[in-house]
């Protein structure tokens, strides 16, 4: 009797897709290149580059404007060295309203988280992943010699995973 087990394989076209193995050979019809897991993939190939920065100065009302015209869940707060002080999110305004303050007079660097963890955008994703899980954050900053590059979240990864399994 064959044992069927799962493994991963990665295509040509870059998708990671679960494929049955019979006593450890690949069966004939399963005809694509084996490569790297996804992970080990550096973190610039899952990075998101389209950021929407602001001020750490800028009122909450201009960071949901600015927010809402780049239609983003999160804009990173850069302070007058253009590093990045903190990462507001989405559901960070959603509480602050919850809690009604004035968006008008809070600034973003009341607001924002301040973990900011950065990794450079040769760091695999499998340790950026890591980082995000210890730290108990939902995204990170990626940099290379103190510039911003993109940044990852959360949802990158699962979106990922979804496509993974398409």
């Amino acid at each position: 009797m064959c044992q069927l087990r799962l493994f991963r394989v990665f295509c040509e076209s870059n998708f990671l897709l679960d494929k049955t193995v019979c006593q450890g050979r690949r069966s004939p019809s399963l005809d694509f290149t084996l490569g790297i897991n996804a992970m080990d993939n550096p973190i610039s190939s899952l990075m998101n580059k389209h950021i929407a920065t602001v001020d750490i100065n800028d009122t909450i009302d201009k960071v949901e404007k600015i927010m809402d015209l780049h239609k983003l869940k999160f804009a990173l707060v850069i302070d007058s060295n253009q590093g990045c002080f903190g990462v507001i999110s989405y559901s960070d305004i959603v509480h602050f309203h919850e809690r009604g303050k004035n968006p008008k007079t809070e600034r973003a660097w009341e607001l924002c988280t301040h973990k900011v963890i950065e990794v450079s955008p040769d760091t695999s994703a499998r340790e950026t992943a890591k980082l995000m899980v210890k730290h108990k954050i939902n995204h990170i900053v990626i940099t290379e010699n103190k510039v911003i590059k993109g940044i990852v979240s959360s949802i990158d990864f699962v979106g990922e995973y979804v496509k993974q399994d398409v």
